[in-house]
Parts: C-alpha cells; sequence; structure tokens
C-alpha cells in the first residue's frame, strides 16, 4: 500500500492521543478566527506565532471505541490532516508527521498510524499524562471540579496553595490509584482490575449490548433492587442499626439471583446493566477510600470515561466514599474526567520542545509560541488557557477554523474553455448528458475538489476569489451544503439517494433570477441562450456532485458516515439553507 503524504491543516496543531483498551481519546488545538461561530463549544487559547501575531482557538475533544479505530483513523485524516502533495529535492515525501501519544495502543497501534497517516507516536508514559492532565485542569479550569452527593453538584474551590497531596483515581478499563503530591511527584499505590472493561465484558455477556453507551444507557432504565440481596431483604425490611447499615444497603451484589430460580433470560437486561453498574462503581468507591485512610487523604478525584457524567455513577461512588470514611472523606469528580491522559500529553509538547521545561502554567495572559513552516504548526513555547475554558462540552467535536486559509480551485488555466456567465464550463468526469466536455477519468476535476475542499471551505463567511474556477466552487461547497441538508435524517443510503433524486428535480436558478444563492457572484446572461446553457451545466454538474457526495456521505453498509452529515448544520458564507 502507497503510504500518503499528510500535514496537519493549517488551522489544527497539537494533536494528542490517549489509546486505552476500550477507548481512544483526543484533544487537538484548532484556531479560532475572526468569523468562527458555535464559540461556546470549546476552550479558548491563544498562540502567538513568530510573526508576533495572536491567534485564537478552541482545545476540541473526541472519543472513538478502540474497536472501531477505523472510525478515529477517518476522523484524523478529513478533519485534522490535509492531503499534502509536497515533496522533496530528491522525490521523497515530506518528513512524518509527530504527535504526543499515551496509553497502551501508543505502542499497540503506532504502526498502524504511521501506514495509514504518516503519524509518527512520540510516546508519553501514561501514569504521568494521567497525573499531567488532572494537575492541568485542577490548577488552571474554573469550575472543574465538583461533588455529586444525593442529586446534588457542588462545585468546588481549589486552593492552588493547597491541592496536594491528594488520590487520584482513573477508573479505564481497569481502575489505578495514584497518590500525588505535586507536579510530577506521584505513585500509583493500587488499583482494581474491576472497571470499565469488567462493565463493558460483562454487560455484553450478560445483556447483549454492543457498545459502552448503549450499556449505561440501558442501566439508567433498570432497578438494581430487583437482582440485588439488599439488608432488609435478610432482616425483614429493617435496618441493621447496629452496625448502621439500612434495610436499602447492598448486602450481596446479584444475590437474589441465588434464591430466585429464574434462569438470565427471565431477568429484565435493564436490571441486569444496573445492579452491575451499582457493583463495580461501589466496589471502586470503597477501595478508593481505604487507599485514602493508608496516607490520610481527605481529596479523592475520579476520573475516566467509565463515570460518563452519569449522575447514578456518581451517586454511588459518593455515597461508597462517605459511608465507609463516616463522612470525613468526599468523592469529587472532573468535568473532563475522561481525558486527563491525552490532556497530559497534549501539556507534555511544553517539556520537549521549550526552553522552559514547566507546566502548563495557570496565569491567563501567557502566550503559546509556534513556528509556522509549510502551513504547518511546529509546537513550542507554553499554552495558556482564558477564563472561558469552563464552557466546555467535552463529549461536542468542536469545529473552529479560521479565514487563514481557503481552498482555491486549480483550474485557473481559462485559454480554450467555454464561458456562461462568467463561469466556466470545466470538463466533468461524467456519463450525465449536458454541455460540460467529458474529462479524463483519472483526472481531478471541479466537483472532486469541491467534495474535498468542502469540509474546509464550508467555515468561511467570505472568499478571496483567484480565478473565474473558484466562483464555481464557491457555487458547488453552497450545493454540497444544500445537500447534506436535505440528507440530514436519511438513515439508509437508499432514502438518502432519493432525497438527492428529489432535490435534482427542483428548478435551477441562474443569475439574475431571485433564487439564486449568490447575487453579484456571476455577471447577468446576455441573452436567453446564454442563461439556458448556464442552467444545463448546472444542472450536470450539480447531478454530478450528488453522486460522489452518496458515496462519502454513506458507508459502504448504507449507513451515514456522521463525519459528513455533520456538517449539514453549517452556514457557508452566512447563506441560510433551506
Amino acid at each position: 500500500m502507497e503510504t500518503q503524504d499528510f500535514r496537519f491543516s493549517s488551522q489544527i496543531s497539537h494533536l494528542a492521543l490517549d489509546i486505552g483498551g476500550t477507548l481512544i481519546k483526543l484533544v487537538y488545538f484548532s484556531s479560532n478566527g475572526d468569523h468562527c461561530e458555535e464559540s461556546r463549544d470549546g476552550t479558548s487559547i491563544v498562540v502567538r506565532n513568530n510573526g508576533g501575531s495572536v491567534l485564537q482557538g478552541k482545545l476540541c475533544f473526541a472519543k472513538f471505541e478502540t474497536r472501531k479505530i477505523d472510525d478515529c483513523l477517518e476522523f484524523i485524516r478529513f478533519n485534522i490532516l490535509h492531503h499534502s502533495g509536497d515533496q522533496h529535492q530528491n522525490g521523497t515525501a515530506c518528513d512524518k508527521l509527530t504527535v504526543k501519544a499515551t496509553g497502551g495502543g501508543a505502542f499497540k497501534f503506532a504502526d498502524l498510524f504511521k501506514e495509514k497517516l504518516g503519524i509518527v507516536f512520540d510516546k508519553e508514559d501514561e501514569m504521568h499524562c494521567l497525573v499531567g492532565g488532572a494537575n492541568f485542569l485542577l490548577k488552571t479550569v474554573p469550575r472543574e471540579a465538583f461533588t455529586y452527593l444525593d442529586g446534588q453538584k457542588e462545585f468546588v474551590e481549589i486552593d492552588h496553595n493547597d491541592l496536594y497531596p491528594y488520590l487520584l483515581v482513573n477508573i479505564g478499563s481497569g481502575v489505578s490509584m495514584i497518590k500525588v503530591d505535586g507536579d510530577g511527584e506521584y505513585e500509583r499505590i493500587s488499583g482494581t482490575s474491576l472497571g470499565g472493561g469488567t462493565f463493558l465484558g460483562l454487560g455484553k455477556l450478560l445483556t447483549k449490548c454492543k457498545s459502552f453507551d448503549e450499556l449505561l444507557e440501558l442501566s439508567h432504565h433498570g432497578n438494581n433492587r430487583v437482582i440485588d440481596m439488599l439488608v432488609g431483604d435478610i432482616y425483614g425490611g429493617t435496618d441493621y442499626s447496629k452496625i448502621g447499615l439500612s434495610s436499602t444497603a447492598i448486602a450481596s451484589s446479584f444475590g437474589k439471583a441465588i434464591s430466585d430460580g429464574k434462569e438470565l433470560e427471565d431477568y429484565q437486561p435493564e436490571d441486569v446493566a444496573r445492579s452491575l453498574l451499582r457493583m463495580i462503581s461501589n466496589n471502586i468507591g470503597q477501595i478508593a477510600y481505604l487507599n485514602a485512610l493508608r496516607f490520610d487523604l481527605k481529596r479523592i478525584f475520579f476520573g475516566g470515561f467509565f463515570i460518563r457524567g452519569l449522575e447514578y455513577t456518581m451517586d454511588t461512588i459518593s455515597v461508597a466514599v462517605h459511608f465507609w470514611s463516616r463522612g470525613e472523606a468526599k468523592a469529587m469528580f472532573l468535568t473532563h474526567e475522561g481525558f486527563l491522559g491525552a490532556l497530559g500529553a497534549f501539556a507534555s509538547y511544553n517539556k520537549t520542545q521549550s526552553h522552559d521545561t514547566n507546566d502548563l502554567k495557570p496565569h491567563h495572559h501567557h502566550h503559546h509560541t509556534v513556528q509556522q513552516r509549510e502551513e504547518t504548526f511546529n509546537c513550542s513555547g507554553e499554552i495558556s488557557v482564558l477564563t472561558s475554558f469552563d464552557s466546555i462540552v467535552p463529549d461536542q467535536l468542536v469545529f473552529q477554523i479560521g479565514n487563514k486559509m481557503v481552498y482555491h480551485s486549480s483550474f485557473v488555466e481559462e485559454e480554450g474553455i467555454t464561458k456562461a456567465c462568467g463561469c466556466p464550463l470545466l470538463p466533468l468526469k461524467s456519463h450525465i448528458k449536458g454541455p460540460a466536455p467529458v474529462s479524463e477519468q483519472d483526472r481531478t476535476d471541479i466537483v472532486d475538489e469541491a467534495i474535498t475542499f468542502f469540509r474546509a471551505n464550508v467555515f468561511f463567511t467570505n472568499f478571496d476569489i483567484k480565478s473565474p474556477a473558484d466562483k464555481l466552487l464557491i457555487y458547488l461547497t453552497f450545493y454540497i451544503n444544500v445537500a447534506l441538508k436535505r440528507l440530514e435524517g436519511c438513515r439508509t443510503l437508499a432514502v438518502g439517494t432519493k432525497a438527492i433524486i428529489n432535490l435534482g428535480l427542483e428548478d435551477i436558478p441562474v443569475p439574475g433570477e431571485a433564487e439564486f444563492p449568490f447575487p453579484g457572484l456571476f455577471p447577468l446572461p446576455q441573452s436567453n441562450e446564454e442563461a439556458d446553457l448556464f442552467r444545463n451545466y448546472l444542472k450536470q454538474v450539480r447531478e454530478e456532485t450528488s453522486g460522489r457526495l452518496l458515496s462519502v456521505a454513506y458507508r459502504a453498509n448504507g449507513t451515514p458516515n456522521k463525519w459528513w452529515l455533520a456538517f449539514a448544520k453549517r452556514k457557508f458564507m452566512n447563506v441560510v439553507v433551506l
């Protein structure tokens, strides 16, 4: 297989990955230009380039199941990287991209990322990244830590001068318990193999759920008391007050299955999922407190994607810590719980590429220095987080691209090209009847360019036109935006195809008609013949674009490709898509 040559998008840098046994977590910086939208969804940071100008941007977060690593590769390829095509003088491809990575998958999948994306992992120690990510959040982000008990969520003010020591409990596939004494000072003191991997593994066997999220959602509707043996079941509905056990306390997880005389199929899967979640959460909370007790630690921070902000999970852990500590210790949770390792890897760019070896600073007026070479950001210096950091929605993908790098058409040669309304009637690789000349099948045409550049160009609110072909590129970018809007909600290729066919049956306006989306983009037709020629060309190029768009908007099995359909919500050039 020929290795493709990729580079970072001009708006993206600092990609860091934490590849675990169950999930892959990504953090990356995306520049935030003057015309960005939806800024509430990201973490504002600033960078200073070597010219002294400041770029504002976002910290963006994404996660994938490790078993679906191809989805992760596809996401990085289409949303973080661009095909370069740059060559050295000796004809070899550009240098490989080096990114920070941690977790066991940084070793296991290193060859895969190198082969598919040309990415070389600069591996960082997993425990070091977990601690670094937690310290980064606790010292930098307002309203990051909170308690959750009896349905009440309360944010905790963190005194940076009295942060250490604390216990960090990271719940991934397994559980690590780390005593943190300072920046870079930590010790893994314990752990348990009963973690998120146990929950998903047993859950798949017992309920037939296929994913972590599906299992969590199922547990939300269950009742663990159907399966768990409670203290009240043993004591005739009363408390065991002598030792402080209420009648609702769990005496034995899954204990009722011993005497109920039922088979697995006799229980509701949601009750099984609930009992399983309660068993593992309770176990982790108890073990965490016992380890905190060993070292007289009063603060216990829980992180990892096992929690997922699920109220029931947090409440179970909190109750366990509260019960076993008799109220002396508190379980605390982190808003960005699942990205500790990835954030730690992200923060490690400071140490390897800057003379300043300190961790990320919490001060709001430091700037991050980047050097720009061949439209690629290389990392060095400090990263600083502004006060809007607390507005992050960690599970929501954030695409914030400024107006620094519009992708233009390569069809700048006009000699011999027929025009209508000032638009070149460029050749198409098409068997659809129309006025377009036929292009060779192995050559890129304007439809290829429009689809390839769409997910970058759709973010722009203005477009610096370099050639007449750019006008056609603008029109097709808008049309793809319209087509994706029609495909939104079409859950199969068959339904999507029908929607696109209906779109193709609609009237096609030309310049001078009220429905044309870009007044002034093209000159008005000078005759009915010119108007008809342009209308027929637009019809042909739209139909060709529709066919190729379907092939990327849906996967081979006919299911929607979310990395395309998510862009239906964009507004190219601020034109409203109906």
